[in-house]
């Protein structure tokens, strides 16, 4: 049987495809690594692609985690100094080849992106959230929220573009509003997240008295911890459609090994070919 990365380099080769998506697979998880597995994200979105027609070119960026492979670097929070003026497209505080293993620029990642008609990111809930690798993706992606280019950068201050001084001034006069740019605007994108909610963590022993004032109520379900992510993309401009976000609670109760073996038969299968269906369907829609 060919690899998932094989697949996706014969089911994409295709030049001429109408609708073009990047693919983020988010669990850290790799059988190379510690974890001695593959992650259910994975395999989730290894199915969901293998449903595409051969109108869609898929490119995949895989985050999981290896230790000399390029991780994306967390962001710095230079847009706090002077909004768009200081934080740029594509990301300015690290580059190609600086040493930093950046897998942002490493892998391309923004020009993959810019080039795409939308986007879908596949990940596990972690701690009531997405994973730690596509929380810093997204971190990453604040450059694409009305900023200005790298080059129009380096036309109004020079080589130095991370200069403060020159940076709050530019802000400051208002003289280049009309350069700042959400550069993925009208891109569509889709999430599926799924979780467990603890699994069989206290099954059949004692909860530690810091829960005993927490409610059903009082936990993220796993739509409600992608809806920040989701927002910031609609924030910027990406379209995030109701029917391209799907949360999933899978495996509450059971033991975490047996949900590695029954998400092979599960109804997550359907739910992810169908909500990267519905991802391509509302490109094809704007597109008309």
């Amino acid at each position: 049987m060919i690899s998932f990365l094989e697949y996706l380099a014969e089911a994409t080769k295709e030049n001429n495809a109408t609708v073009n998506i990047v693919a983020f697979q988010g669990s850290p998880r790799t059988k190379e690594s510690c974890s001695g597995g593959d992650s259910k994200t994975s395999f989730l979105l290894n199915k969901a692609i293998q449903e595409l027609t051969n109108d869609v070119k898929v490119t995949l960026i895989d985050l999981k985690v290896m230790d000399t492979d390029p991780q994306v670097r967390p962001c710095k929070g230079c847009i706090g100094t002077s909004n768009g003026f200081h934080c740029h497209y594509p990301c300015s505080c690290f580059d190609k080849n600086d040493g930093t293993n950046d897998l942002m620029h490493e892998k391309d990642v923004y020009k993959k992106l810019e080039k795409a008609d939308g986007f879908v990111v596949f990940t596990p809930v972690h701690w009531y959230g997405p994973s730690s690798q596509v929380k810093a993706l997204f971190d990453r992606l604040v450059c694409t929220n009305l900023t200005l280019t790298r080059e129009d950068a380096e036309k109004i201050y020079g080589k130095d573009i991370k200069d403060p001084k020159k940076t709050i001034e530019a802000e400051q006069s208002g003289k280049y509003k009309d350069l700042l740019k959400n550069h993925y605007e009208g891109k569509v994108a889709a999430f599926f997240i799924h979780g467990d909610d603890g699994a069989n963590d206290y099954s059949n022993r004692r909860k530690p008295l810091s829960m005993a004032d927490m409610k059903n109520q009082d936990y993220i379900s796993p739509k409600e911890a992608i809806m920040p992510i989701v927002n910031q993309c609609r924030y910027s401009g990406i379209f995030v459609p109701e029917n391209c976000i799907e949360g999933v609670v899978f495996g509450y109760g059971e033991k975490y090994s047996q949900n590695n073996i029954d998400v092979r038969k599960s109804e997550l299968i359907d739910k992810a070919i169908n909500l990267v269906k519905n991802l391509v369907s509302e490109i094809k829609k704007r597109k008309k």
